[in-house]
């Protein structure tokens, strides 16, 4: 067995958080921030693997079959230290590990129908850590560039878009990470103990998930930013009302100052911390926009837009940062 290497990238949410659980479509983006995973011949001693590491292995050796295969991962690209930036770490990590099972079997990544198959088992051994996800990030990792995803009785649909030629996509780091569960938790509480209310959020979150697909699709920039700012009241709306931390207090100061420069902004993700993606029509309000939150203290992330899917790396070669 000769070592390799795949690599799968991390994804930013433009649009489309929790009403993509109730059935509206959500636009997401895959960045050049990756996941690396390296496998070699199977030896003993080796280092601890990822719950969903481990789960999407057993998954993606039902699909392709194959030998025991030691992985090694790299995640430190979807970090800042210790702490996650929200760019989808497990997701990547999965849609890796199923890559480099595939790829071990001398399976083309780049053909739709082994990406299909990859997806299948990335997403099975994601949900080990995500059950009440939407599968999104795991489409991203996988496929790569923008996508529409949506899910219709419990099946995700997955469609490549092209982005709007000339706008600036900018994210902001909060300095504080999230988890995705424990903000669904309190959601999914107000959905039982007060459903009307949960209902009506829901519904306000979708016709604007369907509105800002529709107008990034059509290239309609100030559409975007005026639908980007309406998600954002609409998820803070809903954090009220589910009594979580969806729109924090960093987040509203971020969405604030974006509008302050003719921009929008939003959680880019379930909210809580993580990250923030902010929307321009001109690079030069953006920059002024980036500015004054590294003159907060929160970090400007650094991405090209619209990454490679998950991809196999010449053993010569050297997979990407």
């Amino acid at each position: 067995m000769i070592a390799g290497t795949v690599s799968a990238p991390g994804k930013a949410f433009l649009c489309g958080e929790y009403a993509v659980l109730s059935g509206a479509p959500a636009v997401v983006a895959a960045v050049n921030r990756r996941v690396v995973a390296t496998w070699s011949p199977l030896r003993g001693g080796s280092e601890p693997l990822r719950r969903e590491a481990l789960a999407t292995i057993a998954a993606a050796r039902d699909e392709f079959g194959g030998p025991p295969v030691h992985l090694s991962v790299d995640t430190r690209r979807l970090y800042d230290g210790p702490n996650k930036l929200g760019l989808g770490s497990s997701a990547a990590v999965a849609a890796a590990s199923a890559g480099a099972v595939a790829a071990l079997r001398g399976l083309d990544l780049n053909a739709r129908e082994v990406r299909d198959r990859v997806f299948t088992a990335a997403l099975r051994g994601h949900s080990t850590v995500a059950s009440q996800g939407s599968g999104g990030d795991v489409a991203a990792a996988t496929y790569g560039g923008y996508l529409s995803v949506r899910k219709h009785g419990g099946e995700l649909s997955v469609q490549p878009i092209e982005p709007p030629s000339s706008f600036v996509y900018t994210l902001i780091w909060t300095g504080e990470s999230a988890r995705t569960s424990e903000l669904l938790a309190p959601v999914n509480r107000l959905k039982t103990l007060a459903p009307g209310i949960h209902d009506r959020c829901m519904a306000a979150l979708s016709q604007c998930a369907t509105e800002f697909s529709r107008a990034f699709c059509a290239d309609d920039g100030h559409a975007i930013i005026g639908t980007a700012r309406e998600y954002n009241a609409c998820m803070s709306a809903l954090g009220v009302a589910a009594q979580a931390p969806i729109v924090t207090s960093k987040l509203r100061r971020v969405a604030q100052w974006a509008e302050w420069h003719g921009g929008a902004a939003k959680p880019c993700g379930a909210g809580g911390g993580d990250l923030a993606v902010a929307f321009f029509l001109d690079r030069n309000a953006a920059d002024d926009f980036t500015a004054v939150c590294e003159n907060d203290g929160l970090a400007h992330v650094k991405v090209d837009w619209g990454a490679e899917g998950v991809v196999t790396h010449a053993a010569a070669g050297r997979a990407p940062a």
